[in-house]
């Protein structure tokens, strides 16, 4: 039991690191960030410095220290100190944030959309949802072994990342209007506590979208030492995170250049949706 309690109050701790380095603002993307900060003209050398990263965005090009420094005209210190003001260690670290976040979205297809095509788009949005839609039924045997464990087991403890939080309450919420015992944490500072109530008859669901998740995964550890009844829902990029479970449901798209939130929120809620619908 000792053993037991140092483990949660290390993932504690390591969650408590997480959560402060970028003061609540873990959900805005790095390019939200750097529109924001390109916009202030109470320091002209920051905004100069974020319309560089942005362009280095846009062009999916990896920044340099001394290229970004020659750029702007200032010194590296300065990069340093810019990187700190907004929640990162250091230059490096929000470069490598820079980089994920260009790889995990497609910017350069943003805004190439030509107006004459809006009913064209419209039919192929509408097929983007039904092909992943589709994608989500093909895993009806994952959703019905879940379904039945629902049945079964004694309670549902949620544990989810931050976009999907609102979806994830909303399904615990309806979870307990049938008359279930589930559960969600939104004090996430307090999870690993929390955690220490779950058994091994018990469900943990784990939901796992998006950049900053380390989190989750730490309480996926946790998790995984009270029960084996873990399902994990996920994109295909976080999936290597968890590896073990007794189901694993992904969420995807079929066209991976179409990644917006607004979608995924839909595929989602279809997802946890028809789990309801089938209680």
């Amino acid at each position: 039991m000792e053993v037991e309690y140092d483990v949660y109050e290390v993932v504690r701790k390591n969650e408590s690191k997480i959560t402060t380095w970028s003061n609540g603002q873990m959900f805005q993307s790095i390019k939200e960030k750097l529109t924001f900060i390109s916009n202030n003209l109470e320091n002209p050398t920051y905004a100069e410095i974020a319309n560089y990263l942005l362009n280095c965005l846009e062009k999916k090009q990896t920044p340099t220290s001394k290229k970004c420094a020659d750029q702007v005209h200032c010194a590296e210190s300065v990069l340093t100190a810019f990187a700190k003001k907004y929640g990162y260690n250091g230059f490096k670290e929000l470069v490598i944030r820079l980089k994920v976040e260009s790889e995990y979205y497609d910017f350069s297809q943003r805004h190439s959309i030509n107006p004459d095509q809006k009913n064209h788009l419209k039919t192929n949005y509408r097929h983007l949802i039904d092909e992943s839609l589709d994608l989500i039924d093909q895993q009806v045997s994952k959703m019905t072994n879940l379904i039945n464990d629902i049945h079964e087991k004694n309670k549902i403890y949620a544990i989810s990342c931050y976009q999907q939080l609102f979806n994830t309450e909303l399904f615990i919420s309806e979870l307990q209007l049938l008359g279930y015992e589930a559960f969600i944490n939104l004090q996430r500072k307090t999870n690993a506590i929390w955690l220490r109530n779950l058994t091994e008859n018990d469900i943990c669901l784990i939901v796992a979208f998006g950049l900053d998740n380390q989190y989750v995964v730490n309480y996926y550890q946790l998790a995984t030492m009270k029960t084996k009844n873990i399902y994990v829902f996920c994109s295909p990029s976080q999936r290597h995170k968890f590896p073990v479970y007794k189901e694993k449901i992904i969420v995807d798209y079929s066209k991976r250049s179409s990644i917006l939130e607004t979608t995924r929120s839909t595929l989602v809620n279809y997802l946890f949706s028809q789990i309801v619908y089938n209680l």
